[in-house]
């Protein structure tokens, strides 16, 4: 069953160009993230919020990416802090009738 990931933090340091381009070279390596469908980048600039919403195909993929390099980076730039992750499954049929852009594990 897929599982959306919810990862948010903070970092007054998240705005400036280095950050914005550090972002850019780690968007490839999570792209290439065995399991994971997509992401979408979130953040609200105003409170020194990021993070994002990802959709991975089932709980090992999710888990694997927490406990990965990726996460590891994000965690140790200067500034960070109030790092949350939270695991949810998803409501596929819900999903499907308000056009969430989910994809059913069971017609995989």
């Amino acid at each position: 069953m897929s599982k959306i990931l919810q990862i948010t933090f903070r970092n007054p340091n998240g705005g400036s160009e280095a950050a914005q381009k550090a972002a850019w070279e780690r968007a490839h390596q999570i792209a290439a993230w065995p399991g994971l469908l997509w992401k979408v980048w979130i953040a609200q600039p105003s409170e020194a919020v990021y993070g994002g919403l990802y959709l991975f195909v089932d709980e090992a993929s999710a888990q694997a990416y927490l406990q990965g390099p990726v996460v590891a980076g994000m965690r140790s730039l200067p500034g960070m802090s109030d790092f949350s992750a939270q695991l949810f499954e998803v409501n596929e049929p819900l999903s499907a009738i308000t056009r969430g852009p989910v994809q059913s594990s069971t017609t995989s």
